[in-house]
């Protein structure tokens, strides 16, 4: 039995998945080590891991949680979680096959686990240069959506055309881009965790320097190194890491957990590090910004427990 908001769930088997998946390409695994698929490269065993290979399999994934009651999250390409060492006790979802790109004419229709690098390859191979300003950036077409992904002047919501979601009814909705409520890194997709299942995102958009871009990126950001990537959201008109600069925060420790010398805002794992040691790290960043600066800084990474 499995604890899940002060209630027991049964603990469904192997052949209860493989039985009511039986029409659809998934690959199951259970006690799925998490640490293996985020970048900061931490987090437990979870209950049961689906890998639907299609979108009609995403979505039977995603009713049959609801039908059964278990709690379920989704996982693209790993990056801007946080995971508990005593791991997950429902379903992750994840949609790393999910991929595939194709442009037509000012229009690209992306899969929602279609990896934003892979993304990028596929259009520049075009000649198009309007999706450089998400150069470098980690993560899947779903997770960059929800987030509204991108650099301060530019985010991937003012290029969305239209986007399909599974909506709270369990029904396939396509929204518009003033229909999804983009903000500073949110959405209402995020807000109602609403899962992705495809996106078309415009290409007549301003032109940007992916190399210079990228370049840019390796220049002040850690990477290529085990992080989750930005921990906390830039206040109004403020960065984020220059306040826990300013804290004399660089290079801070805590076991085997520390913010990164290259980018404050970034905490990075240094090999083994545990979810205790990052969220602490976390807890000293915002109480010594809050005490320095009277800011409170929100969390960009997405912290979930067991």
């Amino acid at each position: 039995m499995l604890p899940y908001g002060g209630e027991l769930l049964p603990r469904l088997s192997r052949s209860d998945w493989e039985s009511r998946f039986a029409p659809f390409p998934i690959e199951i695994r259970l006690d799925e080590p998490l640490c293996t698929h985020t970048t900061i490269e931490i987090g437990g065993p979870c209950h049961c891991f689906l890998l639907p290979e299609s979108t009609d399999a995403l979505i039977a994934s995603i009713r049959a949680c609801k039908e059964e009651e278990v709690p379920y999250r989704f996982l693209g390409a790993g990056s801007n979680v946080l995971f508990a060492d005593s791991g997950y006790s429902g379903v992750i979802i994840a949609t790393e096959r999910l991929v595939g790109s194709t442009v037509h004419g000012d229009r690209v229709e992306v899969l929602c686990g279609e990896p934003l690098s892979s993304l990028l390859a596929t259009v520049a191979r075009t000649g198009e240069q309007s999706l450089g300003f998400l150069a470098g950036i980690p993560g899947s077409l779903g997770g960059a959506i929800a987030m509204n992904a991108g650099i301060p002047a530019h985010s991937i919501g003012d290029i969305v055309d239209r986007v399909a979601v599974l909506d709270t009814h369990n029904d396939v909705r396509i929204l518009n881009a003033e229909e999804c409520h983009f903000g500073y890194r949110e959405s209402k997709i995020r807000a109602e965790r609403l899962p992705v299942l495809w996106a078309s995102l415009r290409l007549d958009e301003e032109s940007y320097d992916y190399d210079a871009i990228l370049a840019h990126r390796r220049a002040t950001q850690p990477i290529s190194e085990r992080s989750s990537g930005c921990v906390f959201k830039n206040p109004p008109n403020l960065s984020s890491g220059q306040l826990i600069e300013e804290c004399g925060l660089k290079g801070f420790r805590v076991g085997m957990a520390k913010v990164s010398e290259k980018h404050a805002n970034f905490i990075l794992n240094l090999g083994g590090a545990k979810e205790a040691e990052i969220r602490k790290l976390i807890d000293i960043v915002h109480q010594k910004v809050y005490k320095s600066f009277h800011i409170s800084l929100e969390l960009e990474l997405e912290v979930i427990d067991g």
